[in-house]
């Protein structure tokens, strides 16, 4: 095995047309792989052509930084989709590349923020494309693939209108990656991460975002008191985020619902049955129509960043979490939950949190409660 093989010139050919939409790329390296295979009378592992992928990557990454151009641009997108095909079926957790596009993020981000201060940006003739709008495009197109969700929305367009929806338009997705490198700290991959020093300028912003969510509890319990309908309505329609589930825990222990004559199992099941309505749409991102038949509001799609599988099971495990905490402190019963969880368990069933929660609420509540 050649552990430093690249794509051939033919290959990189097929991926080299910034005005050939992606799908048509991958439609004629795959055909052009498929000749030198038989031309060679073998085959490849899917480890072999993910080597040679990677390899073809780490040569054009530094010719992006040397000599930017389209075709660049385009073999760099092109690759980074073709490593993602390797194993679009593997949840994003145990993709072997998850490594390689949390690091390239990582650098790529980096090299954005010194290149923002750096007014030299290496640029090229061919078209004015610059170092800085490659590493940007590309950064973009790894924020898209990470999701794992389905690619099909994207394979119509180009690289060249990646980099216009990007540099031109400023389209850019909010993005987290400390998402996914605790994923690869959960599988072992990683080593736990230490804390980082923060500098003053984010302690302050953290600070900051702290007083505002303090103000909004504040806000919320006098509107509790002052506007209980107003209030109760908001409560169940709160997005699916740990602060808020801690908030809604927070009520129910404290008993604040209770005081102001307000049952709170009819709020935790509205809410529930919201986030499973987001927790659902997540499956795949909107269509216009689809958008424009929500007419009566149910969906907030603004409220979802993320869609595909792995997307939703982040969802479902954190419900899960929130309400295996209500029933394990006493707060809510089973049997006020029953509707929720059997949804969750016929639904989700595919998830391994779940199964296991159906199987801690079928047999390990009791148990657990007199322990």
């Amino acid at each position: 095995m050649n552990f430093t093989a690249v794509f051939t010139l033919a290959e990189v050919e097929a991926l080299s047309d910034p005005d050939k939409t992606y799908r048509d790329a991958t439609r004629e390296l795959e055909r052009v792989s498929a000749s030198l295979r038989i031309a060679a009378d073998g085959d490849e592992s899917d480890f072999e052509k993910g080597l040679k992928i990677k390899n073809t990557l780490d040569a054009f990454e530094g010719l992006a930084m040397t000599k930017p151009s389209w075709k660049v641009l385009a073999v760099l997108t092109n690759c980074e989709y073709r490593l993602w095909c390797l194993n679009s079926e593997t949840p994003m957790r145990h993709n072997p590349f998850l490594s390689h596009w949390v690091e390239a993020y990582q650098r790529l981000h980096k090299d954005i923020s010194e290149a923002s201060q750096n007014v030299n940006t290496t640029g090229s003739a061919n078209g004015g494309l610059t170092t800085e709008e490659i590493v940007e495009a590309r950064t973009e197109w790894i924020k898209r693939l990470l999701p794992n969700k389905n690619m099909e929305e994207f394979l119509g367009s180009t690289p060249r209108e990646l980099h216009h929806a990007v540099i031109k338009l400023g389209l850019r997705k909010p993005f987290d990656i400390q998402t996914y490198i605790q994923m690869l700290v959960e599988e072992g991959i990683y080593d736990r991460i230490p804390e980082p020093k923060v500098p003053a300028w984010k302690r302050k912003k953290e600070q900051h975002r702290n007083n505002a969510s303090k103000q909004w509890k504040k806000d919320m319990l006098q509107k509790l008191r002052e506007h209980p309908d107003v209030a109760v309505q908001e409560l169940t329609r709160l997005p699916l985020e740990l602060s808020y589930l801690d908030f809604l825990t927070t009520l129910l222990t404290d008993h604040t619902l209770e005081q102001l004559s307000i049952d709170p199992a009819p709020v935790i099941n509205s809410y529930i049955q919201h986030s499973l309505r987001l927790v659902e749409q997540m499956e795949k991102p909107p269509t216009d129509s689809s958008v424009n038949d929500n007419t009566d509001g149910s969906v907030d799609h603004a409220s979802i960043w993320e869609y595909g599988k792995e997307a939703q099971s982040r969802a479902v495990r954190l419900l899960l979490l929130f309400i295996k905490s209500l029933i394990r402190k006493e707060l809510l019963g089973t049997e006020v939950l029953y509707f929720e969880i059997q949804e969750i368990c016929v639904r989700y069933v595919w998830i391994k949190e779940v199964r296991d929660f159906r199987t801690w609420v079928e047999e390990g509540v009791g148990e657990d409660q007199a322990g």
